[in-house]
């Protein structure tokens, strides 16, 4: 009885490792005739299988990694993670804390479908036919923001030169009025 449970075993771990080489594929059309490279195969296998039982023969680590390498293929899966680190009655509580949030972006789902038309228009298709002319157009944007930078610079020079002389005119007339003031002054008191 415990024979046959082990070649039910066996069987089904064949069919398992066939699926996984075969695929959908037909596997009696693509699987492999008897040939002396079977024998040489199946010979290689037992070569590797003696090399690898005597390396790992007085180590005691070694067997337990394998013995826990199906723990390791359930823990990565990733339905099994998702039964561990969340339970039925807290996917609930996190759905309704983000309910507000659910909602609003279903609002905004609804919108998108809503406006779908327009997205789909012919004026929004003919955009990536008009992309160069806009390269072009923000091409020349930047050339004439960097000439009005340009004049921006000489307008200041320019100011700040007009500002310089009407300063000397300006204190070149006070001093002058001075003087007048002074002479006309002097003027009146030899009279």
């Amino acid at each position: 009885m415990a024979d046959s449970e082990q070649l039910d075993v066996l069987e089904k771990r064949i069919e398992s490792l066939e699926q996984i080489v075969f695929g959908c594929a037909e596997k009696d059309a693509l699987y492999p005739k008897v040939s002396e490279s079977d024998i040489k195969c199946i010979e290689s296998l037992v070569e590797i299988n003696n090399k690898l039982s005597t390396a790992i023969t007085g180590k005691k680590r070694i067997p337990k990694a394998f013995s826990k390498v199906s723990d390791l293929k359930m823990c990565l899966d990733p339905a099994y993670s998702d039964e561990l680190t969340l339970s039925e009655s807290a996917k609930t509580d996190t759905v309704l804390a983000e309910e507000e949030f659910l909602k609003q972006q279903a609002a905004r789902l609804d919108t998108m479908q809503q406006l779908e038309e327009m997205i789909d228009s012919e004026h929004i298709k003919a955009v990536p036919k008009f992309s160069s002319k806009l390269h072009e157009l923000s091409q020349i944007h930047i050339n004439q923001q960097d000439q009005a930078a340009l004049v921006t610079e000489d307008v200041q020079k320019l100011l700040d030169s007009y500002n310089t002389i009407v300063t000397l005119l300006s204190k070149q007339f006070v001093k002058w009025d001075e003087t007048v003031t002074n002479l006309e002054i002097a003027s009146q008191g030899k009279k």
